[in-house]
């Protein structure tokens, strides 16, 4: 069983290149389904012999056939924008950028077909759809959950062969493209790996800011899930903070540079907006009140700024 399993994982993760929509839905299903946490999502001490003896076999070889894929030149960049062509932008958005986008390529039929998927198998977000006022979006969860599983499985060396192609399609000009960015980071940023704080500091903070200060607003939709799945709790109800979570919150919390325009301004409110929705109250930790606190003068301040937005 285990053999085969590795075999299927193998041929599912090359098929998200497929240029046929059917084929990558099913890749993106059977993935969700077969992938599971693993042992580099645990820290050194919550490791134990027992389930150590347990996977070693097993995780050895299907790392080892995961790792020989994703590790094809290009592999990642092919991916990507294979996943791309699925996110449905409406005409007025892409009339919007005087382009059609890469996902016109979808006939109608297909269209539905992708609709009705991701509508049906969504399980996140947590919160009702309708708490949220950033918009419509055309993020995946279960794009996020494939990557963050890669992740799990594989560690660092999954993160270092994607930061290539999220780097590139983060400042894409079509919007598929930040799109499927978006859930690639939302994932590797929810993954709680050995390594992601040393991540944090040399990639995925720059990263942020970067998203942050950007001018285009067109994917804020977009980017606002991505950090929403980044912070959101962990487990069968969600009370278990991700070990990211207060150093995404802080880096949001960090004041603006004086010259920004205000679109950026209302892009850092909308991102922390969409943070805040998925943290419990009655949950929240001291440094999540506080924060709370802090940004709630902050919003009071800004109510009597001479800009409208």
């Amino acid at each position: 069983y285990a053999v085969h399993a590795v075999s299927y994982l193998g041929h599912f993760l090359k098929n998200l290149k497929s240029q046929l929509p059917q084929t990558r839905i099913l890749a993106i299903s059977a993935l969700n389904t077969l992938l599971k946490e693993s042992p580099y999502k645990l820290s050194p001490g919550e490791k134990s012999d027992v389930l150590e003896g347990l996977k070693g076999h097993v995780k050895s070889s299907l790392e080892g056939t995961l790792t020989q894929t994703f590790q094809e030149d290009g592999f990642f960049n092919d991916t990507l924008t294979s996943l791309s062509h699925v996110h449905i932008i409406t005409d007025n958005e892409s009339a919007s950028r005087g382009n059609q986008g890469d996902s016109s390529i979808q006939s109608l039929a297909d269209k539905s077909i992708t609709r009705f998927y991701f509508e049906f198998s969504a399980s996140w977000p947590r919160t009702p759809s309708w708490i949220s006022f950033l918009g419509s979006d055309t993020f995946y969860s279960s794009f996020a959950r494939i990557f963050k599983r890669l992740v799990q499985e594989c560690g660092m060396p999954v993160v270092l062969a994607l930061k290539g192609a999220v780097d590139e399609f983060t400042i894409a000009k079509e919007r598929s493209k930040q799109c499927v960015a978006a859930e690639a980071l939302a994932g590797v940023l929810h993954s709680d790996i050995d390594g992601l704080s040393e991540a944090w500091e040399s990639w995925l903070m720059p990263q942020l800011k970067n998203i942050i200060l950007a001018p285009s607003v067109e994917s804020v939709p977009e980017w606002s899930s991505c950090i929403r799945y980044a912070v959101t709790g962990k487990g069968k109800y969600g009370t278990r903070v991700p070990l990211l979570r207060q150093k995404i919150l802080d880096s949001l919390m960090m004041p603006l540079p004086p010259t920004v325009a205000t679109t950026v301004t209302s892009k850092r409110y909308a991102f922390l907006a969409a943070s805040l929705i998925e943290i419990s109250p009655q949950k929240m930790p001291v440094t999540e009140i506080q924060l709370h606190n802090t940004l709630l003068k902050e919003v009071l301040g800004n109510m009597c700024h001479s800009s409208a937005q």
